[in-house]
């Protein structure tokens, strides 16, 4: 039954990040745990990648991190690289749409990362056949997706490998964790022939974290409180989606008290949208 409920919260969070408008690397991420190892590609590269590294993290027997069909994205990024920086300048202009925090934050609660996404370039394109045959634990069926996907099992991560050189890795990590899987995975490139690929432009990409709020949240309460932020439709989900302008990112609470977030970069980011959005919790409590 946690198994189920995990999913579904998942599923709800894709839904309400979509809608948002979350920028290309969370929606990537959104579509990571939306898509399963059965649903089709969407033409976009970085959407691409995320619904095959979710397939690729699924435990070995059939199992999957996630149910559910691929949605259709279109193919296309919402916004062009220009206009994505003037919507993010935009928002770093908008007043924080909730109050000051006026009650600390308890030292027991504290944001928890379990699915880390990065990327990074090899400075060079790639025969993706060629890293396919050389490399063990990697596959390449350019019928369902147009990369190789490279598995490590220690620690746990999956990583996508297009032809021009972009390397996007998942794994239910930490930073540090994934970044030497990152360099694993050049290594592992470069012992297939491509001396001169690299190890360059690393970032971290996106961050999901769950966070205990150790009490239960009035969810009905808490949405026709914060109508412009809350989303909560029982009869669809149990759990309410919590949307803020600035920090960007989005909140999804159950009853239990449990609370994931999603669409920031930095665990500093999420601890600071964490101290900002418990009070507006703590005062629904049962």
């Amino acid at each position: 039954m946690a198994d189920e409920e995990a999913l579904s919260t998942e599923q709800a969070l894709v839904e309400a990040d979509a809608e948002f408008g979350q920028d290309d690397e969370v929606d990537a991420l959104c579509a990571l745990l939306d898509a399963g190892p059965g649903g089709e590609s969407p033409k976009s590269d970085t959407r691409s990648d995320m619904d095959t590294l979710l397939a690729s993290l699924a435990p070995a027997g059939g199992g999957s991190l996630s149910q559910g069909t691929a949605s259709d994205h279109g193919g296309q990024n919402s916004l062009t690289t220009p206009d994505r920086v003037l919507s993010d300048r935009a928002s770093e202009q908008l007043e924080p749409d909730l109050p000051e925090p006026t009650l600390a934050l308890p030292g027991n609660v504290v944001p928890i990362p379990f699915i880390v996404v990065a990327r990074f370039s090899l400075g060079c394109e790639v025969d993706l056949k060629q890293l396919a045959f050389g490399i063990r634990n990697a596959e390449f069926n350019p019928r369902k997706h147009g990369s190789v996907t490279i598995r490590l099992f220690n620690p746990r991560a999956a990583a996508l490998v297009r032809e021009r050189g972009i390397v996007t890795l998942s794994g239910s990590v930490s930073e540090e964790q994934l970044k030497a899987c990152a360099k694993k995975i050049a290594r592992l490139v470069q012992k297939c022939g491509y001396q001169q690929a690299v190890f360059a432009e690393y970032k971290t990409t996106s961050i999901l974290c769950k966070v205990d709020l150790k009490f239960p949240v009035r969810l009905e309460a808490l949405a026709a409180r914060w109508r412009k932020n809350a989303v909560y439709e029982p009869e669809f989900c149990c759990n309410c989606v919590f949307r803020t302008r600035r920090p960007k990112c989005t909140y999804l609470v159950t009853a239990g008290g449990k609370l994931m977030i999603s669409g920031l970069r930095r665990m500093e980011d999420i601890h600071e949208a964490l101290k900002r959005v418990y009070p507006v919790f703590f005062d629904f409590q049962r």
